[in-house]
């Protein structure tokens, strides 16, 4: 029998009633400085400033569903009002790594002193530095802000059955001697990997990724045009993990491969840019407000 039929059965079993949700959100699509740079004045910033729409990017974060967010930047209350999102209503955070863009502490903090529905509970899923973090703002009171910590360590599968979703970390590359973190969701009917900060995948993530055919992946593209690694990738070198990708059996013609991070800088494209180029590529360039489908569409 195949992984995936395995999977849809055990998650319904777990709970039939569940259904996963059916949609990923991009709540920011920029880099740690945001987009454009608040303070600079670099040609490429005043045009992002003259053109508007699209060009300006929160610090990049995801929500899946209602009650699933993907890291937790200084923008997630900015997010909050622009999306008319409830936060009350999540039940897990997955967090990448400690970097100030991705890991805003203080928000955590703010559920203790906020009147909370009964039913609101956050299990936060991280690793030991991203605990950490939180750890010392809250005073080690995770009770007290209804949370409950997770250490988030790579291939060890995490499962939901209250969304009928299993969660993987992965190993990312990007600081030491931090472990910084990717996720892979799996639901019935589709597949998602959301990488945050990363250069070259490390060849342990490489192995899980096999043959698991991704509906959607977000991939780091900090670099924009530029051909640079150091801890990410720019959009030549995401057209080679692409092509990886695809060699590997975790992408074909259907997947969806959704370039993140931009930041500003000599490789920084506007979007309208980024469209001429990654789309005949078979990418699509992310921006704030994207909603990526993950459910197939019914036949």
């Amino acid at each position: 029998m195949k992984r995936s039929t395995l999977l849809a059965s055990a998650l319904l079993a777990a709970g039939a009633a569940a259904a996963p949700p059916s949609e990923l959100l991009v709540l920011g699509s920029g880099a740690s400085e945001g987009m454009p740079s608040q303070y600079c004045v670099c040609g490429f910033c005043r045009r992002a400033r003259t053109e508007g729409g699209r060009n300006y990017r929160f610090r990049t974060a995801f929500q899946l569903g209602e009650t699933i967010r993907i890291d937790w930047g200084p923008d997630a209350v900015a997010q909050a009002f622009r999306f008319r999102l409830e936060p009350w209503k999540l039940r897990h955070v997955f967090i990448t790594h400690s970097h100030e863009d991705h890991l805003f502490p203080m928000d955590f903090w703010v559920r203790g002193v906020s009147q909370l529905p009964e039913e609101s509970w956050v299990t936060v899923y991280g690793n030991r530095q991203v605990l950490a973090a939180i750890d010392r703002m809250i005073g080690g009171d995770w009770k007290k802000n209804r949370l409950t910590p997770v250490l988030a360590e790579p291939g060890k599968t995490i499962e939901l059955p209250g969304e009928n979703l299993r969660v993987t970390p992965l190993a990312a590359n990007h600081t030491s001697p931090e472990q910084s973190l990717m996720y892979a969701f799996e639901a019935p009917r589709w597949k998602l990997l959301v990488t945050g900060d990363t250069d070259v995948f490390p060849e342990a993530s490489w192995k899980f990724l096999k043959d698991f055919k991704l509906t959607a992946v977000t991939v780091d593209a900090t670099w924009g045009m530029e051909d640079r690694h150091e801890s990410h990738l720019g959009i030549p070198n995401v057209v080679e993990l692409a092509k990886r990708l695809r060699s590997v059996g975790a992408a074909d013609g259907r997947t969806r491969i959704v370039p993140v991070h931009f930041a500003h800088g000599k490789g920084a494209r506007l979007h309208s840019e980024l469209e001429q180029i990654l789309m005949p590529l078979g990418m699509e360039p992310s921006y704030d407000g994207m909603r990526i489908q993950l459910e197939p569409a019914k036949e």
